[in-house]
């Protein structure tokens, strides 16, 4: 699939959910050669500032890119997951400390 063959016009949300749909397609059939990927990514933010400049619609590109991203990057959707310290390993007095803090954060959410 070519996302550069989608047309945009300023009022054409169905133009729109096409756009969408040709990225999740896109993904869903490619054969996973990072390169290929890559390089498709690329021409869809061209193209996506293309779309910008004519159409003016700030959401629509700027949710195009978000999907692109969460589809391509290997990137886990935390930045904090796997960082850190298991609540397992820490020592007795710090991980009372830890429930404390954490008891002291929801205090005010817990129904009395």
């Amino acid at each position: 699939m070519n996302i550069s063959t989608m047309n945009i016009s300023n009022n054409s949300d169905n133009s729109e959910l096409d756009y969408y749909l040709n990225i999740i397609d896109f993904f869903q059939n490619q054969n996973k050669n990072r390169e290929t990927a890559e390089i498709w990514k690329d021409k869809s933010f061209i193209e996506l500032m293309k779309v910008l400049k004519r159409t003016r619609k700030k959401e629509f590109v700027k949710n195009s890119i978000i999907l692109i991203l969460s589809l391509i990057d290997q990137m886990p959707p935390d930045t904090y997951n796997k960082k850190g310290i298991k609540v397992n390993s820490l020592i007795n007095g710090d991980r009372r400390s830890y429930i404390n803090i954490l008891q002291s954060e929801f205090i005010d959410d817990i129904p009395n």
